[in-house]
């Protein structure tokens, strides 16, 4: 092959070739080296919160899931869209609930969590460790949630991580 000068390029046997064709077959080569590795990226949404500690920021002050948390999470307070929005089969877009069955309607379902998380999404005594918070605070895989913002500021996130410290208590039905 020579060189490729206005548009063309002379291959073996005198052929005239246009440059794209060599252009657009390596990039096509490219593309499918790096296909197999892009069906494992999952989307990141939002500033990773790496720090945690596995201990209750004030221990003389009880968090109460009904009082405190799950206002936040049904969007009775202002700040971070309401969990419900996606992760309800009954109501909002249903569609973190679609793609992995995690329903918050009530505290026993999300102790049951989803089909990704399951029993580690609250893991009482162990914060760090609840899939709840690594998705709140967006270092467990994927999208950070409330996916596409806005987020749960650092009081609340503080009070979820203090009440899983606790033990994570409250009713199966709150």
């Amino acid at each position: 092959m020579v060189r490729c000068s206005i548009g063309r390029v002379r291959a073996r046997g005198n052929r005239v070739r246009p440059c794209f064709t060599y252009a657009a077959t390596a990039l096509a080569l490219v593309a499918l080296a790096l296909a197999p590795a892009c069906g494992t990226i999952e989307p990141e949404v939002g500033e990773r919160l790496s720090a945690c500690v596995d201990a209750d920021s004030n221990p003389a002050v009880k968090v109460s899931f009904k009082d405190q948390i799950r206002p936040i999470m049904a969007g009775k307070v202002p700040g971070p869209t309401p969990c419900g929005m996606c992760h309800s089969p009954v109501a909002g877009t249903m569609e973190g609930f679609n793609a992995t069955g995690f329903d918050i309607r009530k505290l026993a379902s999300v102790r049951k969590g989803g089909r990704n998380t399951s029993d580690d999404i609250i893991v009482p005594g162990k914060p760090c460790e609840s899939a709840i918070v690594q998705k709140l605070k967006g270092t467990y895989g994927g999208a950070r949630m409330p996916k596409g913002g806005p987020y749960w500021n650092a009081e609340q996130l503080q009070l979820m991580i203090d009440w899983i410290a606790e033990g994570a208590s409250g009713a199966d039905d709150e």
